[in-house]
């Protein structure tokens, strides 16, 4: 398992190609993706649509909420940004750290926020059962599906699973 923690230059993205993980995940190469991808990889955080939106005006780069949800739900599903989903929390994205690595999937901390990436997908195993069993209770086809896992980060652990000073809580 890996972590989203900054590396010896701050951030794990510093030497990541923005033009060409755009390219590779099949999106246009735009000013406004751009923005997003540098701001979210500058913060080295996960955001709400609100922040970045803030984030971007602040950078000079002037769009409305439409605009950057609509660019977030694209490199959402190109694999570029990973979203956490946390219960009375605003859904926050962040980059994906291996946006071409096989399917897999993430674990957020109900504390802080932080996420970590998984290897593999524990299901994958086990999906023609899976297909199988769930069509026989609903009559549904399955095509895909989404899965988190919650728990406390190792920080959150060893702190009695208080949340770290300085992380969101939103």
């Amino acid at each position: 398992m890996s972590t989203n923690d900054p590396g010896p230059n701050g951030s794990i993205y510093d030497e990541l190609d923005f033009p060409r993980l755009l390219r590779g995940a099949g999106l246009k190469v735009t000013k406004t993706r751009l923005g997003l991808l540098t701001l979210v990889a500058r913060e080295n955080r996960h955001l709400t649509a609100d922040e970045i939106t803030s984030g971007l005006h602040a950078d000079g780069i002037q769009l409305d909420r439409v605009t950057v949800y609509r660019n977030i739900d694209r490199m959402l599903d190109a694999g570029l940004f990973v979203a956490s989903f946390l219960p009375g929390r605003a859904l926050r994205v962040g980059l994906c750290r291996h946006p071409d690595a096989p399917h897999h999937h993430h674990i957020v901390c109900e504390k802080c926020g932080r996420m970590a990436e998984t290897e593999g997908c524990l299901v994958s195993d086990r999906w023609d059962l899976l297909c199988k069993e769930l069509r026989t209770q609903t009559g549904f086809d399955l095509t895909g599906h989404v899965m988190q896992y919650v728990g406390l980060c190792p920080q959150c652990s060893s702190s009695g699973g208080r949340s770290p000073e300085g992380t969101l809580k939103s």
